[in-house]
């Protein structure tokens, strides 16, 4: 991090679309992911902005963006209140372990707590163990779940192994 440089977080606009791809992108690579197109990203990114209870939260350096998070807060009808889920957050490559990331996560932390809710999920691969070390430094735990994705086409869904 530039020596001086001061970290603002605020929220995000269609204008950071570039920069959360760019940030994206750097995740993306990192977990050996497909990287985001520039325009489908702006696309979510406008379609979060105006979800209600959904919020897409930027860092800057005072010269570029540095950071994001995106995360909502959903009902939990097994529970009888709110989960705040965290699909993104990503810190430019340059900027990690300066702080970047836990001043995410406090604000996540903070709308959690202003909205009643009493769990935060998010997803880290287990090749990502700078991730998982992170999130435990923050209190989290690794749950024992078995994740699940449906990946492909709806219309021609991958057929069962035998």
């Amino acid at each position: 991090m530039q020596s001086g440089s001061k970290l603002e977080i605020r929220g995000a606009t269609t204008e950071d679309a570039a920069d959360i791809q760019r940030l994206a992108r750097e995740l993306a690579e990192t977990v050996g992911d497909a990287p985001p197109v520039e325009g489908a990203v702006r696309k979510r990114l406008e379609e979060l902005l105006e979800t209600p209870r959904a919020w897409v939260l930027v860092v800057e350096n005072g010269w570029r963006v540095v950071g994001a998070v995106s995360f909502w807060i959903k009902p939990d009808l097994a529970h009888g209140d709110a989960v705040v889920e965290v699909p993104m957050l990503v810190v430019d490559e340059e900027h990690r372990r300066t702080g970047v990331g836990r001043l995410l996560m406090e604000e996540v932390s903070s709308a959690a707590s202003d909205n009643d809710a009493s769990l935060i999920e998010l997803v880290a691969t287990t090749a990502n163990v700078a991730a998982r070390d992170f999130y435990r430094s923050l209190g989290f735990v690794e749950a024992d779940v078995v994740a699940l994705e449906f990946v492909g086409s709806h219309d021609n869904p991958p057929q069962p192994e035998e």
